[in-house]
């Protein structure tokens, strides 16, 4: 039989957890203020000092901000001990003849190879591409593998020295080169992996900035209707803007001392909008609620840091834990991108906790000024939608509990067939010119020379009667595979040092297709070692590096996905004093990545809406976006969790009754996180604008799941979970309790708190 009574926070102790899931009266008035409410006194004081700070912080990074890029490396992708790296430097270093780096294609619909026009061209373009710094050679040969079967197509073979950096950069140089002085009626076009990197590295920067055109105008729109006056939305902007140009500028003096890649600024502006917008919005919000409650500006300041602003520092905190994730893989451009996301994180905490504050402290209840028309109309607490809406997950836990699961399980089903794999020149933009070179090279040679596979064989301890036995071996196996179109003469190294043969193996698939890994897979485990060159003989070229890649990052995503997740249970545990709670956040948060992984792979892997999207599906999602997307994810979907837990414990502590602390938190905090989490969406579904596949997984994965997050976890699933787990939400024994530090969320103001509002439970 339903039993319902009407529970008021005036009736209920003050309490606090005594380790058996109960809550123990507390005194009220006699917990002395805290860290942050004296940081709150400190900011009202020397509100125009550190106002001042920031902005002569900010004038001083924007030319260093600006000068960045030129600092970044283009690469970063090469992978520590793999066979392809160690082929790589092999051939760089012991070989005159390079591998294809890069190539010029050459095209001509009226001139064959044979014509004169045709060799005068190739005369030319030798000769400008070969005077280009860091080309080690170029070479061009009038036979069968270098001239397509119709005579109309060649390419010439560009040898780069240098790291991978290096050949991003001279690849840049070869395509300004081979594209002046074209005569009418050829088409020149260069293509391979250096200039398709360097292309893929020109196109997200454009896209980035881009995106923040797009983005910033209708984030305004958003914050406006949230806080319905313009001053007060103009407060996240404004956060977002200087955490995003400092943290750019202090990320200059970083790359001066370690090698940062370019992927940093997308990373860091991606995450510093989405995180600065948040963290602002808390803050105004909660000190904004506290005017409304008659609290004078100098009292409002120092609550709104003893609450908001220490789970704005708590978020941060697992927003920055998640991103340690991606140090444990051992590829530069993860670390980078992990620099650059954990600082503007930091940073944007800093701004949250010491120049919004300022500022509002100059503004006081001028921060209401310029309200917009039909906007301006508060609600009194226990009136209006989510009071409703509270009331109804209060009565019918089970219902939500089971209908939100189902959502999420149904929407997670497809992530069971997700798999990795690399993006190629087709994802450029049709027309782009690395895509029009590795199309030509197709249409006239095959997939497979656009990529060449390069196999290295260690004749150290051999005869030489032996080693050639042991190569025309090899080749003969290799010739003898279905999967190979052509199979180079040998090459001996020319260089002191132990012998090295050189083997140029050309496939019939694409090099980044599944069936060009498969065939390198099956190089290095059946066909090398039964022709007796196992751990003689290595297996590089593009597809290799692909597969190397893969596995690097595969192989790492357990470490990181353990590592993040127990390092967010013993924070959160040190947080809100419960085991329970951590518990529950780390699974909710792997229902809500897991779901938009399941989207993720449904649209992008199998092609679902792809042309409502713009983009032809590979077949795969790009390697490196899952893990990153976990790490981000992880951190931001945390965000939610301890602003919600943040609002239910203070109400907790206040009453000692779960269920009120669940429906009141709703209540107060549901309309913030909705509001942060459109904010977040719409940054995020403008950098899934992109026309490069890899960036568009990204921004589609991080909206989907912030939207996902915020509305059916936090305002369904959480609360009715927390409902149904009712006093065992708070459980902790007592001797972890006081063996484990202590991080306090409820507020550490003396003044009383406001009343809350009646709900009548079950």
């Amino acid at each position: 039989m339903d039993t319902r009574e009407t529970v008021r926070s005036s009736n209920q102790p003050t309490g606090r957890s005594n380790g058996r899931g109960r809550a123990e009266p507390t005194a009220a008035g006699a917990r002395k203020p805290g860290a942050f409410s004296r940081l709150g006194g400190f900011v009202v004081r020397r509100r125009r000092w550190i106002v001042a700070a920031w902005a002569i912080v900010l004038i001083a990074m924007v030319p260093f901000a600006k000068g960045l890029q030129g600092r970044l490396g283009q690469g970063g992708w090469d992978v520590p001990g793999s066979d392809s790296l160690a082929v790589q430097d092999q051939l760089e270093t012991r070989f005159a003849q390079q591998p294809a780096a890069a190539y010029v294609v050459v095209h001509s619909d009226g001139d064959t190879v044979a014509g004169p026009a045709f060799r005068s061209e190739i005369a030319a373009l030798s000769s400008r591409i070969g005077a280009t710094a860091h080309v080690r050679g170029v070479q061009w040969a009038n036979s069968p593998a270098f001239v397509s079967p119709d005579g109309h197509t060649t390419f010439l073979v560009v040898g780069l020295q240098g790291d991978q950096n290096q050949n991003l950069e001279t690849a840049r140089a070869v395509s300004t080169a081979a594209a002046a002085d074209v005569p009418a009626g050829f088409r020149v076009e260069t293509g391979g992996s250096s200039a398709f990197y360097n292309r893929f590295n020109d196109i997200s920067r454009t896209d980035l900035e881009t995106a923040e055109k797009v983005s910033f105008p209708v984030t305004l729109l958003v914050l406006v209707i949230a806080f319905t006056t313009l001053v007060a939305a103009g407060m996240p902007i404004l956060l977002a803007l200087v955490s995003l140009v400092v943290t750019l500028g202090g990320l200059y003096f970083v790359a001066g001392v370690t090698d940062m890649s370019v992927y940093v600024t997308n990373t860091a502006s991606v995450i510093g909008i989405g995180v600065g917008i948040d963290y602002a919005l808390f803050v105004v919000t909660r000190f904004r609620e506290e005017l409304r409650r008659g609290r004078s500006v100098a009292d409002a300041i120092p609550i709104t840091l003893a609450t908001s602003g220490r789970a704005v520092a708590l978020s941060g905190a697992t927003v920055i834990v998640a991103l340690f994730g991606m140090f444990l893989v051992d590829i530069q451009a993860f670390r980078s991108m992990a620099i650059g996301s954990m600082s503007v994180v930091a940073i944007a905490v800093i701004g949250a906790v010491t120049l919004i504050p300022a500022i509002l402290a100059m503004l006081g209840h001028r921060v209401n000024r310029w309200g917009v028309p039909l906007l301006g109309r508060q609600r009194p607490e226990g009136t209006g939608f989510w009071h409703r809406w509270a009331l109804s997950v209060m009565r019918r836990p089970w219902t939500y509990l089971i209908i939100s699961l189902a959502v999420l399980l149904t929407l997670a089903l497809p992530l069971l067939s997700m798999r990795m794999g690399q993006s190629g020149p087709q994802t450029l933009p049709p027309g782009d010119g690395p895509r029009v070179a590795s199309e030509m090279l197709a249409g006239g040679f095959g997939a497979g020379v656009t990529g060449p596979i390069e196999i290295t064989v260690s004749t150290a301890g051999a005869t030489a009667a032996q080693t050639r036995a042991d190569v025309a071996r090899l080749v003969s196996a290799l010739r003898a595979d279905p999967a190979v179109a052509s199979v180079g003469a040998p090459v001996t190294s020319a260089t002191p040092g132990p012998g090295l043969v050189w083997l140029t193996v050309v496939g019939h698939d694409s090099p980044e297709s599944r069936a060009a890994e498969t065939f390198v897979t099956h190089l290095r485990t059946d066909v090398i070692p039964s022709a007796g060159l196992g751990g003689r003989a290595l297996v590089g070229g593009e597809t290799a590096f692909n597969l190397d890649l893969e596995h690097a990052i595969a192989g790492t995503l357990p470490y990181v996905v353990l590592t993040v997740l127990a390092l967010s249970f013993l924070l959160l545990a040190m947080a809100f004093r419960s085991l329970l709670l951590p518990l529950k956040a780390i699974l909710m948060n792997l229902l809500s990545v897991g779901a938009a992984y399941g989207l993720m792979t449904a649209i992008f892997q199998w092609g679902w809406g792809q042309s409502i999207l713009g983009f032809t599906s590979e077949g795969h999602i790009s390697a490196f976006v899952p893990m990153f997307l976990f790490c981000i994810l992880f951190g931001l979907s945390m965000d939610y969790e301890v602003f919600l837990m943040t609002r239910i414990r203070e109400e907790y502590q206040r009453t000692g009754s779960n269920e009120l602390a669940v429906a009141h938190g709703l209540e107060t905090s549901a309309r913030t996180i909705t509001s942060a989490a459109l904010i977040m969406v719409t940054v995020f579904a403008a950098f899934a604008s992109s026309r490069l596949v890899p960036f568009k997984e990204m921004g589609f994965g991080l909206a989907a799941a912030v939207f996902i997050d915020a509305t059916i976890v936090r305002t369904v699933l959480v609360p009715s979970a927390m409902k149904l787990m009712g006093d065992w939400n708070w459980w902790m024994p007592s001797w972890l309790d006081r063996w484990l530090p202590r991080i306090a969320l409820e507020t550490e103001s003396e003044a009383p708190a406001a009343a809350t509002p009646e709900f009548e439970t079950v």
